[in-house]
C-alpha cells in the first residue's frame, strides 16, 4: 500500500547508477565534501528554482551528523540556494528521532522507519512558501514523503522535492 505523498513534484538529476552513484558515495561516505559545489549545479539545472521561496534539505539526526561529521543534503541545499539565490533555512526541519539506515529496507519498512522521525522548530520561515526540500538520493520516497507532510501540517504552500539521483526499480 502506497502512502499519500504530500510533496507536489519530485525530481532527480539522473539515476543512481554509474558515475554520479559513485560521486553520492565520495562525498556521502568518503568526506568527499568539495564534491557538493559541482553536485548542487547539476541539481540548479534539474529543477526551475524561481518558483520557490526557501530551500531546506532533509535534516539527519545529531547522532548521524556527529559519525558522518556533515550533511551531505545541507551541502547541497547551501550550494543550490546560493546559485538560485534563494533563503535557505537548515534549522527548522528537524530529525527528532534517530532511524536505522534506509538501505537494505523495503518500502513499508523504509516508511515505518521514517514515520514520526522529523518536526518543525519554528514554522514562521515555511508559513504559506514554496518550500524546495533537498535530499540527495531519491528511493522510495519515504524521507521525503515524512518530510514534506512535516512541512505542510507546518503551514508551507507547496512542497517540491529535489535530489541527485533517484533508484530505478523502486
Amino acid at each position: 500500500m502506497k502512502s499519500e505523498r504530500s510533496f507536489s513534484i519530485a525530481r532527480s538529476a539522473g539515476l543512481y547508477e554509474g558515475t554520479l552513484l559513485e560521486a553520492i558515495h565520495l562525498l556521502k561516505y568518503r568526506g568527499r565534501t568539495p564534491l557538493a559545489r559541482p553536485l548542487a549545479s547539476i541539481l540548479a539545472v534539474t529543477v526551475d528554482c524561481a518558483g520557490y521561496d526557501i530551500i531546506t534539505p532533509v535534516p539527519l539526526h545529531r547522532k548521524r551528523l556527529q559519525e558522518r561529521g556533515f550533511n551531505q543534503s545541507l551541502l547541497l541545499a547551501r550550494y543550490l540556494a546560493k546559485v538560485a539565490r534563494l533563503s535557505l533555512d537548515y534549522v527548522n526541519l528537524r530529525r527528532i528521532r534517530a532511524t536505522a539506515p534506509q538501505t537494505g529496507l523495503q518500502g513499508r519498512e523504509r516508511r515505518g522507519n521514517v514515520k514520526g522521525a522529523f518536526s518543525v522548530k519554528n514554522s514562521a520561515p515555511f508559513t504559506g512558501k514554496r518550500v524546495l526540500l533537498v535530499d540527495d538520493v531519491y528511493t522510495t520516497g519515504a524521507t521525503v514523503t515524512e518530510c514534506s507532510g512535516v512541512l505542510k501540517a507546518a503551514g508551507a504552500r507547496e512542497v517540491g522535492v529535489l535530489t541527485l539521483a533517484r533508484v530505478a526499480d523502486m
